[in-house]
């Protein structure tokens, strides 16, 4: 089947109708929209509007509430717990920011844990916010007790989420330094789409359930195998560092007890963060440090390329790139995703008639 290309208009349209119909408020379908529609114009497919059909399968059955709020749970003068109520973890992870850009603003560091929330979307998405208001954030996100995708380093099955990371750095003229990446090798919505396109993934990406190379993502997502830390014992390290913080040190839970589900199922499929903020003015003269900044960024893009590469990049300029060229061309999905999505409107009683897909 052909992909199916919508604006960011329409798509942004199609989220809210759904997530409303869902039980959410105006502005929580409007944030966890945007959140979407951000992460496919940035070039993170898997993290975008092709979530939509796995929200409704959280959604439906009780596991996540999508009324739900975030509210401050726990709160000192640089820390706090934002508690997402297991509503849409969008919502919370964009309070937990702006909770600590305030408290970076007055004290010069914040640590904010994020708890009890649904998926957050794109991690960077976060780390973009605290740097359009001049503010250096770090961050990790965990599944909390339900991990269960990934196996640690010399280890044959599952234990560990994705975990990824994240951290942007403002510049003055430039696009910000931004990191976000899975400690796997791939995001699983890469083994996800695959899956969906039926093509075989490379080796390394995952094992199958006797810890061999897996080929084919059935082996990871229908046969109890498991996806792998990138950079070996090195990812590894990164990832327990993130659960350990994201998990334990907010009270969210680690993932030694994979088979635990909350009562009633509720929360399952949740994510658990924690994040830093820091407020340059606190360290340092602020202009000198835009500056160095950009004069960093401008050196590395003058410097020579290596044999099939066209010039080096800082981290940020790709996601940076792809947002203005599908701002103009639109998002495509697989159509296979869009008739899944056309089946979970007409459940859902949303009208998509008015939709119509660009040519």
């Amino acid at each position: 089947m052909n992909d199916i290309r919508l604006s960011a208009a329409q798509w942004r349209e199609v989220c809210e109708r759904l997530f409303r119909a869902w039980g959410a408020p105006d502005d929580i379908a409007a944030c966890v929209a945007r959140s979407l529609v951000e992460a496919s114009l940035a070039g993170v497919n898997s993290h975008g509007v092709v979530r939509i059909g796995n929200y409704y399968r959280f959604i439906k059955p009780g596991w996540w509430l999508a009324a739900s709020r975030p509210q401050i749970a726990r709160e000192g003068p640089c820390t706090a717990i934002v508690d997402g109520n297991w509503g849409f973890g969008q919502p919370a992870m964009r309070m937990a920011v702006d909770v600590g850009i305030e408290k970076a603003r007055a004290y010069g560091i914040a640590g904010i844990g994020v708890i009890r929330a649904g998926h957050i979307g794109r991690l960077g998405e976060y780390a973009e916010q605290a740097a359009a208001a001049g503010m250096i954030a770090l961050m990790g996100t965990s599944n909390a007790l339900h991990g269960g995708h990934v196996a640690p380093y010399g280890g044959a099955e599952r234990v560990f989420s994705t975990n990824p990371m994240a951290a942007a750095v403002p510049a003055r003229e430039h696009p910000p330094f931004l990191m976000d990446f899975a400690t796997t090798v791939v995001a699983a919505g890469k083994l996800e789409l695959a899956a969906n396109k039926n093509v075989p993934i490379p080796e390394g990406w995952a094992i199958d359930r006797e810890g061999r190379p897996a080929t084919e993502a059935r082996q990871y997502l229908e046969e109890g195998g498991a996806m792998l830390p990138f950079a070996g014992h090195k990812g590894y390290a990164l990832m327990l560092l993130i659960e350990l913080l994201a998990g334990a040190l907010t009270g969210a839970g680690v993932t030694h007890r994979p088979e635990v589900v909350p009562t009633g199922g509720l929360g399952f499929g949740g994510n658990a963060t924690f994040l830093i903020v820091l407020d340059v003015a606190h360290f340092t003269d602020v202009e000198q440090f835009g500056a160095d900044v950009d004069g960093l960024f401008e050196r590395l893009s003058g410097v020579k390329p290596a044999p099939g590469f066209q010039k080096v990049i800082v981290p940020g300029e790709p996601e940076a790139e792809q947002r203005a060229k599908r701002a103009r061309e639109g998002i495509s999905v697989d159509g296979v995703i869009w008739e899944q999505i056309v089946q979970i409107a007409a459940e859902s009683q949303v009208s998509l008639a008015d939709i119509r897909p660009e040519e």
